[in-house]
């Protein structure tokens, strides 16, 4: 009786930060498009639904939104008009959080059986939180992140199995999550990496051959290379800031105190993420030092230099890493407080799960100890949703308001009068709403 009760009070306790999650993107996804929103999907299907030419059409899907490419977002848009006749907001919401089934599916799996749920436990509370509210409740930030998320995640997880079948999936899944954000296309090179330490030569030449091709038809009249190039040009000057940059973001997940520009919010996130990468660091010299250079060269060779469950892991941890890279980078010349836009947190939050179960796969957590890391991630995810808990409230007032404004002719939902006038902002959602296929609420 009590293992009973044990576990049912285990599946319970997961259960709460689940319900709360999707009951709060019940409540506060509001079906109204805020300023990047309009290009990709009212916009965009305004133009698809008065275009008769077939390539024009398909320069709309393939059209960039800013430095990325929003294939899949523009495709889920058509499928809610062609298949529910609607162009819903926030439907598209709560659809791009479906990533959340296969990504706590495949940790689920890649946990040890032995003790599997009190492992898993703390795994929602670290994840599903408000820490990253503006890319749960913004339709291009949601769909945008979290579909290359959960493509990604899948494709790294087949191609951690020596199966070619899965190895083709991998592949799809790979290019579905870089048609969904640009740093989809870092998958590209994770994807080499692994089949590289599985020593897997003929699958990663089919795989560099195919990918590659995406590559230079991504960068096709790729309109924001001169930013880049500016974004390089300030790193060469201030690369330090960059470094800084790195660690504020990584450490963004704790990002508790966003509502003020302090330097000890720079001091707290870069401490927090000295701490993650120092983690993945130490494992990962650990790792090197037990087996040695010869019996790792040795296990290489044989494809049995680690199990599939550690090489997703991995995978993950790199994928947020090269975000910070790329975003420490890139960014640095839009001054100190860019790493830690709200949107941007859902992968230094990623990664905070991520560092967990690979600390827990190398053996470091005993389950006499899971009570401080269940301690640990219930105080973190309380904190988070009391912490940000009206921010998102006030968000979805924010949005009506501002759509009644842009009804009745004034400015609102990010655009000015002038740029309201100049794009037909009211006159695209008048057109939506006299066909029946949108009411904004």
């Amino acid at each position: 009786m009590r293992l009973f009760e044990r576990l049912l009070f285990r599946y319970v306790l997961i259960g709460v930060p689940v319900l709360v999650f999707v009951g709060c993107l019940i409540s506060y996804a509001v079906n109204v498009p805020w300023l990047d929103d309009f290009e990709v999907v009212p916009f965009m299907l305004f133009n698809w639904l008065h275009e008769a030419d077939f390539q024009r059409k398909m320069a709309l899907l393939w059209a960039p939104n800013n430095e990325h490419r929003v294939v899949t977002l523009k495709l889920l848009a058509l499928v809610n008009y062609y298949v529910f006749g609607q162009m819903n907001i926030k439907w598209m919401i709560w659809q791009s959080h479906l990533y959340l089934i296969p990504l706590f599916g495949l940790i689920w799996r890649i946990i040890p059986k032995e003790n599997r749920l009190l492992y898993f436990i703390p795994i929602p509370f670290l994840y599903l939180n408000f820490q990253y509210f503006l890319s749960s409740f913004w339709m291009i930030a949601a769909v945008q992140h979290n579909l290359v998320i959960g493509f990604g995640a899948i494709s790294m997880y087949l191609l951690g199995k020596l199966n070619a079948r899965r190895f083709a999936f991998a592949l799809v899944f790979t290019l579905l999550a870089c048609l969904s954000n640009s740093d989809g296309l870092f998958f590209i090179a994770i994807g080499a990496l692994v089949l590289f330490l599985q020593y897997r030569f003929k699958e990663l030449v089919i795989w560099l051959g195919l990918l590659i091709s995406v590559i230079f038809m991504f960068f096709w009249k790729y309109p924001s290379m001169s930013y880049h190039e500016t974004g390089m040009a300030y790193f060469k000057l201030h690369p330090l800031e960059s470094v800084q940059g790195f660690f504020v973001f990584m450490g963004g997940g704790f990002d508790f105190w966003y509502r003020e520009q302090s330097t000890f919010r720079h001091v707290e996130t870069v401490f927090v993420g000295v701490v993650l990468v120092g983690i993945v660091v130490w494992i990962l010299v650990q790792f090197i030092a037990q087996q040695g250079f010869r019996e790792i060269l040795a296990r290489w060779r044989t494809q049995t230099l680690t199990q599939a469950p550690m090489l997703f892991v991995f995978s993950m941890l790199v994928f947020c890493l090269m975000n910070a890279v790329a975003i420490s980078i890139l960014r640095s010349s839009f001054g100190a407080y860019v790493f830690l836009i709200g949107n941007y947190k859902i992968y230094p939050t990623l990664a905070l799960v991520f560092v967990y179960l690979l600390v827990l796969l190398s053996g470091k957590i005993l389950p006499a100890r899971m009570g401080i890391v269940l301690i640990f991630s219930i105080t973190f995810w309380i904190f988070s949703i009391g912490n940000s808990w009206t921010d998102v409230k006030e968000r979805k007032q924010m949005l009506l308001r501002d759509y009644a404004s842009i009804r009745n002719g004034g400015v609102g939902l990010g655009f000015t009068t002038e740029q309201q006038s100049r794009f037909g902002v009211a006159n695209v959602l008048k057109y939506f709403e006299t066909k029946g296929m949108y009411n904004a609420d």
